[in-house]
């Protein structure tokens, strides 16, 4: 995988998928393509990946193992990699998949971090190892705020999800971002994450993530990433169409349709309106494809 000083960013994603819009149907989505190259004329990132992005366009059609299968290979990748057998055909497509595919990237780097302070490539060994303190560990347990329940429901085949300042207030404490961090990879995208919201095992077959990343060009914005797994789809490239509307209160602020990662990007949310956040997510076919457990 080509390594790069720069990091890629949900803009990056959505310039990519523009991108592929566009070429797919060049008459009807010029201007989607020309957004798609304005963002890559500026961007650092897409610059120094763009013989990857070729690639990526060129690819087989039929090529389309599953982000699980994928990661399943990423040790023999990694192998490969540090044998310098990674330019091997037989890896291009997961070098390729890498390159789009922000999770598997997390997924890949903390692999890569193990392998290397493994094999002492990284870090130094310390002269003695001092008792440890875990005090922190009863304070953090005494001060965690239990996650108030979750304002979530069905209807005619739509999941809808409604913040409240009491779930936003629990997802911005100091020691809930701490689980968060610690529960998961480290994210591919260089910007800091205000919050982060999972509703998993709730509605089955359908499992949604909400992510708020902080913006450098405005701190009173934010970015609004919500992620929708179907597992009965198999992963990527098959989570695309889903649709989800944003609203704060009655009040529509935007409608997209999840790309093939399963990812619909919201750019430029007044960072104060968090509590006032409705998500209405309504995937493909859902009439047959969710439903609320029995015992919910």
């Amino acid at each position: 995988m080509k390594k790069s000083d720069h990091t890629r960013t949900a803009a990056c994603h959505l310039a990519v998928e523009r991108l592929l819009a566009g070429l797919k149907e060049p008459a009807r989505q010029r201007r989607t393509l020309e957004l798609a190259i304005d963002h890559m004329q500026i961007c650092p990132y897409c610059q120094s990946n763009l013989e990857y992005l070729v690639q990526a366009l060129m690819a087989r059609e039929e090529d389309r193992l599953t982000c699980r299968e994928r990661q399943e290979l990423l040790p023999e990748y990694l192998q490969a990699e540090l044998e310098g057998r990674a330019r091997e055909e037989r890896w291009r497509p997961i070098a390729l998949h890498l390159e789009a595919c922000s999770q598997c990237a997390a997924v890949y780097a903390a692999l890569h971090d193990l392998a290397a302070l493994a094999e002492g490539r990284r870090g130094t060994e310390p002269p003695h190892y001092p008792t440890p303190d875990l005090s922190f560990l009863e304070a953090g347990r005494a001060t965690s705020p239990a996650l108030p329940r979750i304002p979530w429901r069905l209807e005619a085949g739509r999941l809808i999800i409604e913040f409240t300042a009491e779930l936003v207030c629990a997802l911005q404490s100091p020691v809930r971002r701490a689980a968060y961090a610690s529960a998961g990879l480290k994210s591919a995208r260089s910007r800091r994450i205000l919050y982060r919201f999972s509703l998993k095992e709730a509605v089955e077959n359908l499992e949604v993530t909400v992510t708020a990343e902080e913006r450098h060009d405005d701190p009173a914005r934010c970015t609004v990433i919500v992620e929708v797994d179907v597992p009965s789809k198999g992963g990527w490239p098959n989570l695309a169409g889903t649709r989800v509307m944003l609203r704060r209160g009655q009040e529509e602020l935007e409608t997209q349709w999840t790309d093939a990662f399963g990812e619909a990007v919201f750019e430029g949310i007044y960072t104060d309106d968090s509590p006032n956040l409705v998500f209405e997510i309504t995937p493909p076919g859902t009439e047959r494809s969710i439903a609320e457990p029995p015992n919910n």
